[in-house]
């Protein structure tokens, strides 16, 4: 029964202000305080306590915690810790400092770890020769001269028997046995590995709701008859067979079956319809708006996209989807064709013709063409794509909304792009590394109306510094080099600035301007131009509000960037600055994000003052749109 201790009748109850680890030397209090249930009211509650519920003392709920910070002990080795707690005044007296005291004593060391492999002589020198398996011994968490923990059992013999199965015997498994001193401190531990038959892949028996004939499904597993059976070749299998787009569910496992040197494996399939239409309506950002957002513009955030898909064409596996996407500033028409395997699982081909009308602000283009890929998913963090598109372009420099352009380029594009995406440790856009580097070439072989090469490098990385607060980062940097023409289109130069770049400007603002007049040939606003050579970076604080507003979150950001003409003009203009702070809110179709910016650094042309033009300028900037801005 939860006991509440009262000073005296009437007056608050008893409760805890702060929670204290006293003695420990060999852990940090966080980590103790992660397996206990009292814990210290954050700075709000403190703030609010006179409205909080919760934090009573109980001193059942104290033993409890107690025994908890012994069997932690325990479990780790030190076999002889003594924990204690007593109950401290913080000013006043419903105000409780607790505080627990530990004496950690000797802890147990390993004196011997010996292995015995229960094996035919064949399997044991199989095994004994096997340098990935010796090297994983020597890394176990039972070493000589290491503390002897009885909570690592559990894992050592997890990680044995995963190194037997990396070699074949799917049935592995391994038993720790430890003779421990608990007077002398020390033990002896001896690990026995049970490898069982080595194994080798036989029949791949497939089942479930498909329509495709089952040899496809076999051939996306990527086993290999009469290979020998590895966990590796199971979850990639998995894998596979699962980003299928044929299949809603997939399941690849090992049935019930004699353990004998062969070895069935069996797949599960559930397909999705093999005809569909989908219609999806959704919201940009107010970046795209030109002006003050307003009654008859505000329909310009909104989008949508009408897509049919046809699975399984051909009885092959393949796929044809076609899509219209529709919004104020974009509209495209495109159909793609998908062959998800080409020599093997992990390699794919698309075929994909489209046309697009896109509107941006210094200029319209109309473009239509063919874009061919190879992508090959290396692994699970490592993705390469090969393509070549070809396109004919119609872009309008715009001059006015209300007058002719001043304008008309009619080109072609024919280039030939190498794109990688590569994660390390990522996990929900809180902790890892995304790198995304590219290189196009155009016009290699003079097909083109232009010649250049474009590189461009994405870097992004996501730091948890603690379970409410992330440290996010990103640069990106890009140039377009050998051109043989001076002047490039607009659709191929670098922009950036605005809501997922460089915040406090509009879209695409950062870096060199021209003005634009109106019919009157009086002054209406700056335009981008781009440029050759462009970099941006963003840094943001990300905390999560969670534990006082469900789903809300805040964000702290410092945004920088720039666009030069070319490369070798990089430096004749400043890194130019965007700051502010922003609120977002968790929904099932991602975060809605809101953003108030500050430029800290703005030229004229970026507060659109024109010589001899009285204009109301502004530093600030204000961001809407749905997702992190990276």
């Amino acid at each position: 029964m939860f006991e509440q201790a009262y000073a005296q009748e009437g007056e608050k109850p008893a409760r805890v202000w702060s929670v204290k680890i006293e003695g420990n030397t060999t852990f940090e209090d966080i980590v103790i305080k992660k397996f206990i249930s009292n814990e210290s009211p954050s700075v709000w509650e403190k703030l609010t306590f006179f409205n909080e519920k919760g934090f009573y003392v109980s001193e059942d709920e104290i033993e409890r915690d107690r025994i908890r910070i012994q069997r932690f002990y325990n479990r780790r080795g030190f076999n002889d810790a003594i924990i204690s707690y007593r109950l401290e005044n913080k000013g006043k007296e419903w105000k409780k400092e607790l505080i627990f005291e530990v004496v950690e004593g000797t802890p147990i060391r390993i004196d011997s770890v010996n292995v015995t492999i229960m094996a035919s002589e064949k399997d044991k020198a199989i095994i004994r020769e096997e340098e990935s398996f010796n090297s994983r011994l020597r890394r176990l968490p039972y070493r000589e001269g290491r503390r002897y923990e009885p909570i690592d059992k559990t894992e050592v013999e997890a990680e044995v028997a995963a190194e037997l199965r990396k070699l074949g015997y799917a049935y592995a498994s391994a038993d720790v046995q430890a003779s421990v001193d608990t007077l002398g401190k020390r033990a002896d531990v001896l690990v026995v590995a049970y490898p069982g038959p080595r194994a080798r892949f036989d029949n791949i028996i497939v089942e479930g709701e498909s329509t495709i004939d089952e040899r496809y499904i076999v051939r996306e597993t990527g086993i290999d008859k009469n290979s020998f059976f590895n966990d590796r070749a199971m979850r990639n299998a998995q894998r596979e067979v699962f980003n299928h787009h044929l299949y809603r569910f997939a399941l690849v496992s090992i049935p019930d079956q004699p353990q004998d040197s062969t070895l069935d494996v069996l797949v599960r399939v559930k397909e999705f319809p093999l005809r569909s239409l989908q219609l999806k309506l959704g919201a940009g950002n107010f970046d795209r708006i030109e002006g003050p957002v307003a009654f008859n513009n505000f329909y310009r955030i909104f989008r949508g996209q009408l897509t049919w898909i046809y699975r399984n064409v051909r009885g092959k596996g393949e796929r044809f989807t076609t899509a219209l996407n529709v919004s104020g500033f974009e509209q495209r028409l495109g159909a793609d064709y998908l062959f998800p395997y080409v020599f093997n699982t992990k390699s794919n081909a698309l075929f994909a013709p489209f046309v697009q009308h896109k509107i941006e602000p210094s200029y319209e283009i109309v473009r239509g063409g063919m874009n061919s890929s190879f992508i090959y998913l290396y692994n699970q963090n490592l993705t390469g794509t090969f393509s070549y598109e070809f396109t004919l372009n119609n872009e309008v420099a715009r001059k006015s909304q209300a007058a002719l352009p001043d304008s008309v380029l009619n080109y072609n594009v024919s280039s030939f792009s190498l794109n990688a995406y590569y994660t390390k440790g990522l996990r929900e856009g809180r902790q890892g590394w995304i790198l995304q580097p590219s290189v196009e070439f155009s016009g290699i072989f003079n097909e083109a109306t232009f010649s250049f090469q474009k590189l461009a490098l994405d870097v992004r990385k996501y730091t948890e510094i603690n379970d409410r607060l992330v440290l996010a980062t990103r640069a990106r940097v890009g140039g377009i080099y050998l051109s043989k023409q001076d002047s490039l289109p607009n659709d191929i130069r670098f922009f950036t600035g605005g809501t997922n770049s460089v915040r406090g400007f509009r879209r695409e603002e950062v870096g060199p301007k021209r003005p634009i007049f109106d019919e009157n040939n009086e002054f209406e606003r700056y335009v981008p131009v781009g440029g050759k050579a462009m970099m941006n970076f963003n840094v943001e604080l990300r905390q999560d509000l969670n534990r006082f507003l469900k789903g809300f979150g805040v964000a702290g950001f410092l945004d920088g960037g720039q666009v030069w003409r070319s490369i070798s003009n990089v430096g004749n203009r400043p890194i130019q600055y965007g700051t502010g702070i922003g609120l977002r809110y968790k929904t099932p179709i991602g975060p809605i994000r809101i953003d108030f910016a500050y430029k800290l650094n703005p030229t004229d042309e970026d507060l659109g003052i024109f010589p001899g033009v009285e204009q109301s300028a502004t530093r600030w900037r204000f961001h809407f749109s749905i997702g992190q801005a990276f």
